[in-house]
């Protein structure tokens, strides 16, 4: 539970200078690397239907055991709305939290291997709306990934449901 706080307290300190840029629809995130694990942080605004936009942040910690190819993950989901008080314009309404195991996988798509992530979330641990159903990402050439369906389709406008990774 502590480890759960202290991830959600990390999370919501890295959104307080994530949302100051939201002109963009996806802003940069932060890499890191401790011990032998790799820890890297996407962030981006995702379209919604009864928001601004929702904010995300995802954090995927590699492990070092099969090079680099699973570990766990966060995933923070922000609901966005315009507000005319705070400097930024918009506020947060509401969070939830996801947490679980995630696997970097590669598949052929049409003709072409195409690398994703799978995320499958552990509901025993999130906070907020979740489900067990896994989520999906392409990743991109430029280390950023897109949220696909399971069939790992693009969506009509990807760069609309792209996360960034800080350099």
């Amino acid at each position: 539970m502590k480890k759960t706080a202290i991830l959600m307290l990390a999370a919501a300190a890295s959104l307080g200078f994530v949302a100051c840029d939201s002109k963009t629809g996806a802003t940069a995130g932060k890499s890191a690397k401790s011990g032998g694990d790799k820890e890297v942080l996407y962030t981006g605004v995702l379209p919604a239907a009864d928001a601004q936009g929702i904010l995300y942040t995802l954090k995927l910690d590699f492990d070092d055991d099969n090079n680099y190819t699973d570990g766990d993950f966060v995933l923070v989901e922000n609901p966005l709305m315009y507000d005319s008080i705070t400097p930024s314009g918009l506020k947060v309404v509401a969070s939830s939290f996801i947490e679980g195991d995630f696997t970097k996988e590669s598949k052929q798509v049409n003709g072409a291997a195409v690398d994703y992530l799978r995320l499958v979330p552990d509901v025993k641990e999130s906070i907020g709306d979740s489900s067990s159903t896994p989520m999906y990402f392409i990743v991109n050439a430029d280390e950023s990934v897109t949220l696909v369906n399971d069939e790992l389709q693009l969506p009509s406008f990807p760069d609309l449901y792209t996360l960034k990774v800080e350099k």
